[in-house]
This record gives C-alpha cells, sequence and structure tokens, in this order.
C-alpha cells in the first residue's frame, strides 16, 4: 500500500482507540437519535451501540476497499492516484470545519468522501466493464451517514465526489484491459469478508418512504 493508505490506517486506528476508551461518539449518538430521520431503521436494543458499531465498520474499512479499486483501475491501465491523493489529504487535514470534534466525529466527513467517490466510479465504469466494481450495494450505508452529517454538509462532499468520478466517465476499455480487471475483480471477491455489508449485518436498513407503502398496498 502507498503512504496515502498508511497515512489513513493511523488515522482511523488512533480515532477506533479513543472512541474505545471515551466513548465520546456513541454519547453523540445517544443525544442526537431522537433528531435521526424515521426513514431509517435501528433494531430497538440498544440503537446508538449500533449505529457507532456501524460508523466504525464504515471508517475502517476505507483504506482496504480504496486500494482494491485502485488495484482494479491499474491493471486496467486507469489512473486511480488523484482520487487516492484527495482522500488521502482529507484525512491527513486537521479538523478545521469542525475543532470541536474529534475521533470518529472528525473521520466521518473523511470516510463519506472516500465511500461516495467509490460509489460514483462504480456508476461510470460499469458501463465500460458491464459489471459493477463493487460487490455490494452502498445506497444504505451512505445514505445513513448522509443523514449523520447532515444535508447540506453531505451535499458540499457529493460535489467532490462527482468531479472525482467524472475522470472515468466514457471510458472504453480495450479487451485486454476489461479481461484484466474482471480476473482482479474475481480474485478480489473470493476473499472472505474483503466486502462485507455492515449496515446489513447490523440490522440497518431503510424504510420505504410512506408514498412507496401506500402505492405497493393498493397494487
Amino acid at each position: 500500500m502507498s503512504d496515502d493508505y498508511l497515512l489513513m490506517q493511523r488515522c482511523i486506528d488512533r480515532a477506533i482507540t479513543l472512541e474505545r476508551h471515551q466513548g465520546r461518539f456513541h454519547r453523540a449518538v445517544k443525544r442526537a437519535l431522537p433528531r435521526l430521520h424515521r426513514s431509517i431503521d435501528l433494531p430497538p436494543q440498544d440503537r446508538a451501540r449500533h449505529l457507532t458499531c456501524f460508523v466504525i465498520r464504515y471508517i475502517e474499512c476505507v483504506p482496504e476497499w480504496l486500494w482494491q479499486v485502485e488495484q482494479l483501475c491499474s491493471v486496467a491501465g486507469l489512473d486511480f492516484t488523484p482520487v487516492r491523493k484527495v482522500i488521502g489529504h482529507s484525512f491527513a487535514a486537521p479538523p478545521e470545519r469542525h475543532p470541536d470534534q474529534v475521533g470518529l466525529a472528525a473521520l466521518l466527513d473523511d470516510a463519506y468522501l472516500a465511500h461516495r467517490a467509490l460509489e460514483e466510479i462504480n456508476e461510470h465504469l460499469q458501463p465500460a466493464c458491464g459489471m459493477p466494481l463493487l460487490p455490494m450495494d452502498p445506497i444504505i450505508a451512505n445514505t445513513v451517514v448522509r443523514e449523520l452529517l447532515g444535508e447540506r454538509f453531505a451535499g458540499e462532499i457529493d460535489s467532490i465526489c462527482c468531479g472525482l468520478g467524472g475522470r472515468f466517465r466514457g471510458l472504453r476499455l480495450a479487451p485486454d484491459s476489461l479481461v484484466a480487471m474482471i480476473l482482479c475483480r474475481q480474485r478480489f471477491n473470493e476473499t472472505p469478508g474483503a466486502w462485507p455489508d455492515f449496515a446489513r449485518t447490523l440490522n440497518i436498513q431503510l424504510r420505504p418512504p410512506i408514498a412507496e407503502l401506500v402505492s405497493s398496498t393498493l397494487h
């Protein structure tokens, strides 16, 4: 792994250690639960703990997942470096936007940046590959984190991610590049637990809007 990924990992390890000793994020989540959007369906028992565990897993998988997607791009001759540099800089920068936040809270927006960038890249490369790069659907996880960050702040991050993903828009892969990417993806997917769907594992779901419920009932 490059130095960027090692730096991300050190930041994440420090934040998780701090949370285990202080539980600051868990307490903040507990206070925020009454304001959480009703579309987010959490297990009834110890909802704050489930959401904290989800956030830890969401953050800690970032370096490995980015590295794997970079390998997929590399074998196909695609340059992932600008994406890695932007996300790496975000993790390394001091949390000036929210100086009162430390630990997990300070890294959550960085992790959202990484996950949404991967989602955008996947969307643009899927037509060229004929398959999704990501072996799991990130929508639920990203929607939950979007709610925690707030619509306005998450929207600003989305704009950055659209720019990063746009670098891969309309690409056409040569046959040998496509085969190399498919074989690399297959190798990663065969690694047990490499791409966990942690929202599903922790029984965190999205409730359908009322309008959809009514429509499905009538039809």
